[in-house]
């Protein structure tokens, strides 16, 4: 418990100083693109980061070889997280093989990290305050260079942050420090010559301003009768002590008393020479207040990060505080006594400049200038210095004070604006420079080509209010004009008129620009002309409406031919099962077996092409249930032979034994891949051996992998064709149609339902020598036997009474004949008038509604019969030809209970039936 606290405690404070460098959510900078750039390019990555750690989020300061768009993402199970856990670099040379982030989303989607590495950003208090990382989509390592470099990467980057902070604090308080640079009252000096023992032999006139004595009452005085009684030891002591010493020249100051009794202090320079004691002073008295004053400046002084230097009057260096050391190098032993300029000048520095700054200073004027100076380490730096000019009573220099802040990444920024300018001036992409209010300061030409507009028309004015139309969109105008106050970059699209009235689409993309206190102080808008775009985009828009228009009557046309080819199915289909279940004579079995394999065949002809439709909508769904392959592939086999003997063919099946009697799968479309097979091998061989082979390629305990090939000794496929006879309507030969027939849609139609399967078609052939066509299929395994559900009446068809509502007496009887088995009581109505009636008038327990009828089709009554107080809900199922996804839906939202899809199956009317009656039993 208590090591989590602690760590808490840790974190916080980590937070705390993080968020006191003032450095999240700032817009991009140029010294860190550096250096992140410079981590990409020494560890040999394509792309790298920097990233400060926020309490829930990682804040992407700086970002090389990526978009740039993403800023921050979420805290949690981040890389960076390792990072800061350490002290060295964090390095994961192949992430799929380490087990803590072979499944971070990373790596497993975009950007792909397969490399990474990175160093902690550690200031000088401990605290970790985020990383620089590389990375990289392929595997690698670092050597022990690049990690060192890495690491000192990191320590710059932490130097930029520091310095930014300190720049920060700086600015804020530099007009505090203003108001304390005046120095005034200095008094004019007393220059005297004394004996040995003090007596004055000479002195000047200042002594009457200072000490109220004439000249001659003067001379009658020793120095010790005017010096101030607690100073006079101290005095004494240092003179005694210099003489000793052998020293010549002495500086001390020490406090008088004039003639009214007034203290002032002095200070002394004294020579001994001859015996004689040559000797000035002047007044210090205010010196003596303000250097108390000064004490109390210069401790706050030393506390701030601009650099501050202190000269006498003749610009002397006498105290620089701490932060002139850190920016300069220079330490006050290198300056005390010289002067400033002397020592900071270098190659390339304005000598000019300087002396012109000390003419100011000889004339007691004040002056800034912003200097090239140079290092104690000869590094070159850009200097703004303030210099005030302290004067005396009399309006003499006593003393300057220089404020002096570095200035060069301000430098390099306005070198990179001058460089953005001369870009923007001759980019083809307009470019508008506005203040804060959208008020444009400054166009370049290509914008006023695009606009027609002249920098000095557009000046001072809104250009989205000089550019818009009655059809521009003023609110988004005005909107994005709010968003840009908020600090919000923004890309938006609108309709202008140039100014000639020509209209234009433009594209117009605002950056704001902020100051250091977060305020906006200027725009960028960077604008293209996308009229043509738009154009494009409009006939793109007209063209899918055409599109749309074209699949509408396509899909109408479908539904049509749907339903007027499958009504004549259903009575062939529907007669042949009658006929099958009333005990039709032995020799009639195989015919009718026939009979209705080839109306099943003919039905899945016309499939095809529905189908086609179906699967590329993407609306076409592969079916699981289980069925007998071995009765699939002979039912087939047999269809085909009279086919076969037509040609002088043999057609034979060869199947694995080891296959499983019942498998799970979609019958039906296996079955049309097989046909369209073994049609193409009967159609393109004549006296020649067409083979099925299917056998067992793998099995597991659910599924089976089975092997599918047809093989024939036909006319073949030529090499140059084989790649593209899967496309729709194409055959290997111009002259094949005209030959054998057919449309060229057959294998296309297999290729995609293989597709489905997840399974490829492939294609061996010789011209001449015949061709095979083999595939792979995965079925899964029945787990309990198929049982013939149509052996017995179920228990829930007793008792029930169905209406069946058709206006075709062919499905109606067939309807009749099959339900009537199965011992429903049945009625008939004709058309939707008389099943409104009849439901009225009677209970049923279902109705068998077809679609298309004269009068009142299937959707109106179902309608009908929704609105109607019936005691329970009536189960209405649709009889219909149409197999569009789109008729399915209609279904459902017209009130009808399921659906049956004519040519009838017995099967699957009685699964319907039982589905819903059981269902209605449970309720």
């Amino acid at each position: 418990m208590l090591g989590d606290e602690k760590l808490n405690n840790d974190e916080h404070e980590r937070i705390k100083a993080l968020h006191d460098y003032h450095i999240l959510d700032t817009p991009r900078e140029r010294q860190f693109d550096n250096l992140c750039k410079l981590a990409a390019l020494i560890c040999n990555t394509s792309r790298s980061l920097i990233i400060l750690i926020d309490q829930d989020r990682l804040w992407l300061k700086s970002s090389f070889g990526t978009s740039g768009d993403v800023k921050e993402i979420p805290r949690s199970s981040s890389f960076s997280e390792q990072v800061i856990k350490g002290e060295g670099v964090f390095e994961v040379q192949d992430t799929l093989l380490d087990p803590d982030f072979s499944e971070h989303p990373s790596v497993s989607s975009a950007p792909f990290i397969r490399f990474y590495a990175g160093a902690p950003l550690k200031d000088e208090n401990g605290f970790k305050l985020g990383a620089i990382c590389v990375y990289d989509t392929k595997p690698r390592s670092l050597s022990a260079e690049q990690n060192d470099a890495l690491l000192t990467l990191a320590k710059e980057v932490i130097t930029h942050l520091s310095l930014r902070k300190k720049d920060l604090e700086l600015k804020a308080n530099i007009k505090q420090f203003e108001e304390l640079l005046a120095m005034s009252a200095i008094s004019p000096e007393i220059h005297c010559i004394l004996d040995y023992s003090g007596k004055i032999i000479f002195i000047n006139n200042a002594v009457t301003q200072l000490l109220g004595y004439s000249v001659e009452e003067a001379l009658n005085l020793r120095i010790w009768e005017v010096c101030y009684r607690e100073d006079v030891d101290r005095v004494v002591y240092i003179l005694e002590k210099g003489l000793r010493d052998k020293r010549k020249e002495f500086n001390l100051d020490f406090r008088v008393v004039s003639r009214e009794g007034i203290i002032r202090w002095i200070s002394w320079s004294m020579v001994v020479k001859n015996n004689r004691w040559y000797t000035y002073g002047r007044d210090i008295t205010e010196n003596k207040r303000v250097e108390n004053e000064l004490m109390k400046l210069s401790f706050v002084a030393s506390k701030v990060n601009n650099a501050i230097v202190i000269n006498d009057a003749n610009n002397h260096v006498t105290w620089v505080n701490a932060a002139f050391e850190n920016i300069t190098g220079f330490t006050l032993d290198d300056l005390k006594g010289r002067r400033l300029g002397d020592l900071i000048t270098g190659p390339k520095t304005d000598v000019g400049l300087i002396e012109r700054a000390r003419e100011l200073n000889k004339r007691n004027q004040s002056f800034t200038v912003d200097l090239l100076a140079y290092r104690k380490d000869k590094k070159p730096i850009w200097l703004s210095i303030y210099n005030t000019v302290v004067l005396d009573d009399h309006g003499h220099v006593n003393s300057e004070v220089e404020i002096i802040i570095d200035i060069t990444d301000k430098k390099k920024a306005e070198e990179e604006l001058q460089v953005l300018s001369l870009v923007a001036s001759k980019t083809n992409t307009g470019v508008n420079i506005s203040d804060k209010n959208s008020r444009t300061t400054w166009v370049n030409e290509s914008l006023e080509k695009l606009t027609g507009y002249s920098l000095s028309e557009l000046q001072g004015r809104q250009l989205g209010d000089i550019l818009s139309t009655d059809d521009s969109d003023r609110d988004l105008i005005s909107r994005s004009r709010q968003r840009a106050l908020n600090r919000e970059s923004y890309t938006i699209e609108v309709q202008a008129r140039k100014k000639d009235g020509t209209p234009i689409w433009l594209s117009v993309a605002n950056t704001p620009i902020t100051n250091n206190k977060g305020e906006v102080e200027r725009q960028i808008d960077l604008i293209a002309d996308i009229t043509q775009r738009k154009q494009v985009e409009k006939e793109m828009v007209e063209a899918k409406e055409q599109a749309l228009q074209l699949s509408e009557a396509k899909e109408m046309f479908l539904t049509v031919m749907s339903h007027e080819i499958r009504t004549p199915l259903n009575a062939i289909i529907g007669m042949t099962h009658l006929l099958l279940d009333n005990d039709p004579k032995e020799t009639q079995i195989n015919d009718l077996n026939i009979l209705k394999f080839s109306g099943e065949n003919l039905l899945h002809i016309v499939n095809d092409i529905l189908d086609f439709t179906k699967i590329d909508t993407g609306n076409l769904k592969l079916e699981s249930i289980p069925f007998n392959l071995s009765v699939l592939l002979h039912d087939i086999i047999n269809s085909l032979q009279v086919n076969v003997y037509k040609k002088e063919n043999r057609l034979e099946l060869i199947y694995d034994e080891r296959i499983p009697e019942q498998i799970v799968g979609d019958k039906t479309r296996l079955y049309q891949v097989l046909m369209n097979l073994l049609g193409n091998a009967i159609k393109f061989t004549e006296k020649g051996l067409i083979e099925l082979r299917v056998r067992l390629e793998e099995q597991s305990r659910n599924e089976v992998v089975l092997f599918f090939e047809v093989k024939d000794s036909g006319i073949g496929i030529p090499k140059d064709k084989q790649s593209y006879i899967f496309e729709t309507f194409t055959q290997a030969k111009t002259d094949i149609s005209r030959k054998y027939g057919g449309t060229g849609l057959g294998l296309a139609i297999t290729k995609k339902l293989l597709k489905l399967y997840n399974s490829e078609i492939k294609v061996d052939s010789t011209e001449g020598r015949g061709t095979s066509f083999s595939f792979p299929i995965s079925f899964k395994k029945v787990q309990q036997p198929v049982l013939n559900k149509m052996e017995n009446i179920p228990a829930a068809f007793l008792d029930k009474r169905i209406l069946i509502v058709d206006d075709n007496e062919i499905n109606v009887m067939i309807a009749k004949r099959v339900l009537g088995k199965w011992g429903f009581e049945l009625e008939v109505a004709y058309n939707g008038f008389q099943a409104i009636e009849k439901i009225k008038e009677q209970v049923f327990d279902l109705v068998f509604m077809d679609l298309k009828m004269p009068e009142m089709d299937g959707f109106q009554a179902t309608a009908l019969i929704r609105e109607m107080d019936l005691p329970t809900h009536l189960p209405v199922i649709a009889l219909t030809a149409a197999a569009l996804t789109e008729d399915l839906e209609k279904f459902k939202q017209n009130g009808m209970d399921g659906h049956l899809l004519k040519p009838f199956n017995p099967q699957e009317i009685k699964d319907l039936l039982l589905d819903i009656f059981e269902n209605t039993a449970k309720k």
